[in-house]
């Protein structure tokens, strides 16, 4: 139950560290920022921004315990969207549709509802279309 309790607060102070960098500037949001919250809450920018959807899980059977691996792939999931914000094509394409599939991923294997999750799987859905739609009239 404790550890529940503090799993709980240490996603509620993720989302909130998103929460201010996402509400900053595009301008404003920096490399150092993001690689700070990666570092506090699921672990090295280096290896972890670059995995691939099943890298991710397979990293996450590896490194974390079974009852961390849903939440801290979910927060992996909100950290390449949040990068996808502020960054360039190619790059920005990719890391939207990984963390698109990650969050349908961890949707389809939570026991937990999460309406906000599933809230903004449809959204990123939604973006993705977009950007093919846009791709595809060009």
């Amino acid at each position: 139950m404790l550890q529940r309790d503090y799993f709980i607060r240490l996603i509620q102070e993720f989302m909130a560290a998103i929460g201010r960098f996402l509400q900053k500037d595009i301008d404003q949001r920096t490399d150092e920022d993001l690689i700070d919250i990666y570092r506090q809450y699921v672990g090295d920018f280096r290896t972890l921004r670059n995995l691939t959807v099943e890298e991710a899980i397979d990293y996450s059977r590896n490194e974390w315990t079974p009852d961390q691996q849903l939440r801290k792939l979910e927060m992996l999931a909100e950290l390449w969207y949040a990068e996808s914000t502020f960054k360039l094509h190619p790059l920005k394409d990719m890391l939207l549709e990984k963390a698109f599939h990650l969050l349908d991923y961890v949707d389809a294997h939570s026991t937990d509802l999460s309406l906000m999750r599933r809230k903004h799987i449809k959204e990123m859905k939604e973006q993705l279309d977009n950007n093919l739609s846009k791709k595809l009239s060009e």
